[in-house]
């Protein structure tokens, strides 16, 4: 039997596998071609071409094998988190199933998550492990981490546009919309939504998280409309919300190495060779209190680069024409004509998705719900108030200590206080999200972050991962930081292959 590192990547909300090209292609990249296979049933002919010559050529110790599921494209995300994670699982049954027969032995188990796709990928996990026997005492996990995926739903702000959001998101996007806003409260949960049961500390979905030893969470520092720094990278506050008080100092990939609070007669700038950034931070809300220890840790970075002085364009990118200026901007003459047929064509179109999707729901419900992953697991407390406020007790008296500085590099003073690094409106946590941050911190104490700082672009949700590079040329600035996410899920898999080599223990709580 072939040894095989399998890494599933999910995509996000209304998108396909197309979305996730780049990150696919820098996996295989990666991965020896005489040793690597791609698996999303629609492989190009290239790469049909060396899967051919790699039944040929001598087989390595490890296969990794990329698998991008099809059955949640497009407007099957609507339908649930829970519903695509059931989706996906009936997929990768099929598709280990098919491995199989080819003599490949999963031996190893990851998950990479682009936005919606990386809860999806939290709840996949959680489903995994609920089978008797666990789905990871035969297949080893080795890998989770996602990529601005919005772990704590989506957040309010107490701004008059984002209210004006809330009230008209939540309506949007069917059962997965009311999922993101937290507005499902099922009844087989206690009253709860589903964001917040899968936070639950002594749940089936957190215990599963802490069996992956390698862990990772990108978020966009800024620019990231669609889901912000504090709920990408599970933090109850975002330090970027306004930069102009910060130093920050980023690498070739766009990666931010180091960031300090600076005053306005501070007119010195650090550089760093080894950086160690530790932010202690506090959120407090009446009587309430979550401090989390947020660590990001780069070693050597080959080169830092102060942050381009570049300016996002004042418009959206769709309604920039590819002509010489000032024709570019032609289109929008023509907005006060367009504009009202482009909502009257958007409610139509979110009428008939949200009308189909309440009916898969309808038809798939039943079924999910006679499954023991949340109805009968002695893992759910009977009492969610009680767990909440045991919770919450447990975070106030939470006592984190400082990382210390690596050996051969210096260390970044830590943020006193970085709520007032700017006049940004911080994030309105609930008692539920602070719960989700302790929780989720906990679960991955050695998660590597990472932050992405694209300041120029209108929007950097897509940018993060190249999702559209042929529309929109300036998406390859994200290169650098897919390739760090494909290197990260890569080389967890060769660890793994040598831990095992070497009997070594590669799975477990961390």
């Amino acid at each position: 039997m072939q040894a095989t590192h399998l890494i599933v990547l999910l995509h996000g909300l209304y998108g396909d596998v197309h979305n996730l090209h780049a990150v696919k292609s820098e996996l295989l990249a990666l991965a020896d071609p005489e040793a690597s296979t791609i698996s999303d049933n629609g492989a190009s002919g290239a790469e049909k071409h060396n899967k051919h010559i790699s039944n040929e050529r001598p087989k390595k110790s490890l296969e990794t094998v990329v698998y991008l599921p099809k059955s949640i494209k497009g407007v099957h995300t609507w339908d649930g988190i829970d519903v695509c994670a059931h989706r996906v699982a009936e997929e990768l049954d099929h598709e280990i199933e098919r491995l199989q027969d080819e003599s490949k032995d999963i031996v190893g188990f990851s998950v990479m998550g682009y936005s919606l796709g990386g809860l999806i990928g939290r709840y996949l996990v959680g489903l995994l492990h609920a089978r008797q026997p666990s789905f990871f005492a035969r297949h080893r996990p080795v890998s989770f981490s996602t990529a601005a995926t919005p772990h704590l739903g989506v957040l309010k702000y107490g701004t008059k546009t984002n209210t004006f959001v809330h009230s008209i998101g939540r309506r949007l996007f069917s059962h997965t919309g009311m999922q993101l806003y937290c507005m499902d409260h099922e009844t087989e949960w206690g009253g709860r939504n589903l964001l917040e049961v899968m936070a639950d500390p002594d749940g089936v979905f957190i215990s599963a998280l802490r069996l992956f030893p390698k862990s990772m969470l990108i978020a966009n520092g800024t620019q990231d409309l669609t889901v912000p720094y504090p709920t990408a990278s599970i933090s109850p506050i975002d330090p970027f919300d306004d930069s102009t008080y910060l130093d920050i100092e980023i690498d070739e990939n766009n990666i931010v190495q180091s960031y300090r609070r600076i005053s306005l007669e501070d007119k010195t700038f650090s550089k760093f060779g080894s950086i160690s950034t530790s932010t202690t931070q506090r959120m407090q809300k009446d009587e309430e209190e979550v401090e989390v220890l947020v660590t990001t840790l780069h070693k050597k970075p080959g080169r830092i680069m102060k942050v381009k002085k570049r300016s996002p364009p004042p418009f959206p990118p769709v309604l920039i024409l590819p002509l010489r200026w000032p024709f570019n901007y032609s289109l929008l003459l023509f907005i006060p004509v367009l504009l009202p047929l482009f909502l009257l064509y958007i409610t139509i179109m979110i009428t008939w998705i949200t009308f189909h999707s309440r009916r898969r729901v309808q038809s798939l419900r039943h079924e999910i719900k006679r499954q023991p992953l949340l109805s009968s697991s002695p893992s759910l407390p009977s009492t969610p108030n009680s767990s909440l406020s045991d919770t919450a007790y447990s975070a106030r008296q939470t006592i984190l200590e400082p990382i210390k500085a690596l050996q051969d590099g210096t260390c970044t003073p830590p943020m006193a206080d970085p709520l007032l690094t700017g006049s940004a409106p911080q994030p309105l946590l609930t008692s539920h999200q602070k719960m989700m941050v302790k929780t989720l911190n906990e679960a991955m104490p050695n998660a590597k972050r990472v932050i992405a700082w694209f300041p120029w672009a209108y929007n950097a949700h897509a940018m993060l991962i190249c999702r559209s590079v042929a529309r929109f040329p300036w998406q390859k600035d994200g290169l650098g930081v897919v390739k760090t996410w494909a290197k990260f899920a890569f080389e967890a898999g060769e660890a793994e292959c040598h831990a095992k080599g070497t009997e070594a223990v590669a799975h477990g709580n961390t």
